[in-house]
């Protein structure tokens, strides 16, 4: 905690220890604390440190007994998430995220957005991390607990300049989980020749169609992109960032910015 204290200082912050034990979390009524206390430190500018109360724990080996509410810090940190309904969660690793199979393998990807139905059959992990308890098996554990509890998660490593920076700004960094995220991405690798192909078909579906079900398909597609318009604009901004971040050339990135004007005129030129 010393260490915490010491870091904080420097930007004249000031942080508060709070130790907890599994137990604790049974109780009603310290939860309730819970949340009020937190309230309260954060509104004195006060960055609360959570750790597990070692000393008193209920469980025979905290550093072993995977039993009970929370086991480790990255379980402690996914249920805290919850019980302050948090907007977003990120566990700090000492990788970049997490990786298709162990991060020494030159085979292994960065797999950006969890998908559970995918994922959990196919990924092979390493050893555990060199400063924590459960490496990443923990944190994917926590994470998922999470993200399908409602709560955004992503793990990132915490030795990458400006990680939480970046992780607000919206930036692709990291691997996301959240609850929705099999309904953004494809179980399946598709390549370009399946692309193709699909398009190909799609095409010829289209040309079977009659105009009335053309058009109301138009139509259709229309109120979906002013209904998603806040979050078209989001993601776009995301993607101008990262490609400035890329180091292109500014006259190859304005013109894909997304104004509202511009997602408007997209939305209406469905209609003509």
């Amino acid at each position: 905690m010393a260490l915490y204290d010491t870091l904080f200082s420097q930007l004249d912050v000031s942080s508060a220890q709070l130790l907890v034990t599994d137990s604790d979390f049974r109780d009603k009524d310290f939860r309730r604390q819970l949340n009020d206390t937190v309230k309260s430190l954060l509104s004195l500018k006060v960055v609360p440190i959570f750790n597990e109360n070692d000393a008193v724990s209920t469980r025979r080996a905290p550093y072993e007994d995977s039993s009970g509410i929370f086991w480790d810090n990255d379980s402690l940190a996914a249920l805290l998430a919850l019980e302050l309904k948090a907007d977003l969660l990120v566990l700090l690793s000492d990788v970049e995220g997490l990786y298709s199979g162990p991060p020494s393998d030159p085979r292994s990807k960065l797999i950006h957005t969890y998908i559970k139905e995918k994922h959990q059959t196919e990924i092979t992990f390493g050893d555990k991390s060199r400063v924590g308890r459960g490496g990443m098996t923990a944190k994917v554990k926590a994470a998922v607990n999470a993200a399908y509890a409602g709560i955004p998660v992503i793990i990132t490593s915490g030795f990458a300049p400006e990680c939480l920076t970046k992780v607000l700004q919206g930036q692709r960094i990291g691997t996301l989980f959240h609850q929705d995220a099999h309904l953004w991405c494809s179980f399946k690798e598709v390549d370009a020749r399946g692309m193709a192909i699909a398009a190909r078909e799609s095409s010829r579906r289209l040309q079977a169609m009659t105009s009335e079900q053309r058009k109301k398909i138009l139509l259709d597609i229309a109120d979906a992109i002013e209904a998603n318009a806040k979050k078209i604009i989001v993601e776009n901004e995301a993607d101008v960032s990262a490609a400035h971040q890329a180091g292109y050339e500014k006259s190859l990135i304005s013109p894909l910015a997304s104004k509202s004007g511009k997602i408007t005129g997209l939305a209406n030129s469905c209609r003509v």
